[in-house]
Order: C-alpha cells, then sequence, then structure tokens
C-alpha cells in the first residue's frame, strides 16, 4: 500500500471516531460499554500476533507494558469516551491528537529533560493557543459541562504524550506496545464489566452494536495503528505526523454534516490554531550530515496517537 494511502486512511478513521462514538454515547450506549467493546475486540484481533511472536518479547516489555496500559489503556480511551457525552465531536479531535504535539514538548522536557526543537516550540504555542480558545468558548457560554467534557479530552492527551514519550524511551515497538495495551486492558475492563453489567449489550439492536464493535475495537483499535505504521515506514515520521493537522479541521467538518454541531467563530480559530501547531512542529527541520550525527540505539518508529 503507498504510504499517502496508508497516512489517509488512519487519519480518516481519527476524525470519524469521535462522530461515531458521540453518536453512541448520547444514543444508547454507555461509556463502559464502548470502552470494554474497544478493548475486549481489540485484544481479540491482536491475540494471533501475541501468540505468535510472545517469545521474543522480553519480560522487560511485558512489565512495562504495565505503565503504557494506565496511559494509553483503559483509563484514557474512558476518559475520551465520557468527554464525548459532554462536548462536542470537534473538540474531541481538536483537544486528542491535536493536542499532543504540546504536551510530547511540554512533558518532554519536565519529565524525560528533552529540549525541543524551535519549531516544536512554536507549533505547541499555536496548539496552546487554540486549547485557550475553546476554553474560553466554553467558559464564556456558561457551558460547564463542556469546560468539564475538554478538560478529560486534555488529560486523555497528556496520558497518550505520556505513551508516546516512554514508548520511544524503552525502545518498544508500536505494533507490539498496541497489542500488550490491548491485552492488558482487555484483562482489566471485561472481568469487571461482565461482573456489574452482565446482558447489558442485549438491550442494544444488533445493527448498532456492529457498528460500534467496527469503529471501537477494529477501525480505532487495530486499523489505524496497522496503517499509521505503514505510512511511517514509507514516508517518515515527520510527514507521516503532518498529516494529523488534519483530524481536527476534518472532524470539524463531519461534527456539522452527520451531527449538525455548528462551529462558532472561536472553534473554527481554535481549529485552525492547533492544526497549524500540529503541521509547524511536525515538520522536518535542519538536517545535518551524516558523520556528524552520532549513533544512537534505533527508536520504533511510532507517532502521537489519536484519544
Amino acid at each position: 500500500m503507498n504510504g499517502y494511502l496508508a497516512g489517509a486512511v488512519a487519519v480518516l478513521i481519527w476524525a470519524s471516531y469521535p462522530i461515531a462514538t458521540r453518536a453512541a454515547v448520547t444514543g444508547a450506549f454507555a461509556p463502559s460499554d464502548l470502552v470494554s467493546l474497544r478493548f475486549g475486540v481489540a485484544a481479540l484481533l491482536f491475540a494471533p500476533y501475541v501468540l505468535l511472536y510472545w517469545r521474543r518479547i522480553s519480560r522487560s516489555v511485558w512489565l512495562r507494558g504495565v505503565p503504557l496500559t494506565l496511559f494509553h489503556g483503559a483509563g484514557m480511551a474512558a476518559l475520551a469516551i465520557v468527554g464525548m457525552q459532554l462536548a462536542p465531536a470537534s473538540h474531541a479531535a481538536a483537544l486528542g491528537p491535536g493536542a499532543s504535539p504540546a504536551w510530547v514538548a511540554l512533558l518532554g522536557f519536565l519529565v524525560f529533560a528533552q529540549r525541543p526543537s524551535r519549531r516544536a516550540v512554536a507549533g505547541a504555542v499555536l496548539c496552546a493557543v487554540g486549547v485557550l480558545l475553546l476554553a474560553f468558548w466554553s467558559a464564556s457560554g456558561m457551558t460547564l459541562s463542556v469546560l468539564a467534557g475538554d478538560a478529560m479530552f486534555l488529560a486523555a492527551s497528556a496520558l497518550a504524550a505520556l505513551y508516546v514519550l516512554q514508548l520511544r524511551r524503552w525502545g518498544i515497538g508500536a505494533m507490539q506496545g498496541a497489542a500488550i495495551v490491548s491485552l492488558y486492558s482487555a484483562l482489566l475492563v471485561l472481568p469487571y464489566y461482565l461482573w456489574t453489567s452482565p446482558g447489558l449489550l442485549s438491550r442494544i439492536a444488533p445493527d448498532e452494536l456492529l457498528w460500534q464493535v467496527l469503529w471501537q475495537g477494529v477501525l480505532i483499535g487495530c486499523v489505524a495503528v496497522i496503517a499509521l505504521n505503514h505510512a511511517i515506514a514509507r514516508l517518515g515520521t515527520e510527514r507521516s505526523s503532518a498529516l494529523v493537522a488534519l483530524v481536527p479541521v476534518l472532524t470539524a467538518v463531519l461534527a456539522l454534516v452527520f451531527l449538525g454541531e455548528v462551529p462558532s467563530a472561536a472553534e473554527v480559530a481554535a481549529f485552525v490554531a492547533i492544526s497549524a501547531g500540529v503541521s509547524i512542529g511536525a515538520a522536518p527541520g535542519k538536517r545535518f550530515p551524516t558523520q556528524e550525527v552520532p549513533r544512537l540505539a534505533a527508536l520504533p518508529r511510532s507517532a502521537p496517537p489519536a484519544g
């Protein structure tokens, strides 16, 4: 598959996911239903990979999967999904994948003492301006529920940024990390869900249930990860990450068409600022001759995820 086609598939899934989830949590589904579907189905899909390669996964990777699950597992997904009950789908995209570069730059500096490039700082500042515009719009409109939803999106995005930083620092592959996180999250979420809510999904129409199985478990939990990995392998991290800039604007358009969510002028300005920040932060910087750069251990090919 062409690298740009794979990147387009990942971006389209990320942009459409808040629309499908927002429609579900404001309809027949509870957030716990969607979290269980997301990781239960994803764990089943990744099970063949884990069974095939489990001997090649070191003990340290299995142990490090525990904090990675905290960062990018059921907790992060629950924050994003509950937030979509309260705030528009366009906010989920802008404050999820849109705010991720700002969190990566900030947390990388504060937690891991990584000095960000000037481009990364400029992109993070633009993302922060967009976030503040959305927060101001929510607060000035006296919509405290929207403000609470926005806070949940930001918290989920921060956890996702920690996941990316630790994944690179520990040298864990993106596919390996996604498989372990899905497995651990399923082991954590499904027993509790089946114990407290037995037969709860039977109240939902079969076509709606299959639709959310497709979105939560298959597309966002598996296909988007594989498509992004393929795009990174063909295009490189910078160009692949730059495609994420399309997500907030594309989600706003889809939310307008399918959910009737008409953005205000402040929201449009925020989406543009966040998209510009992601694009600038992901742009390739100055390249140095190969002989002047010390050789480092290869890092996993991964990029910021969409919560």
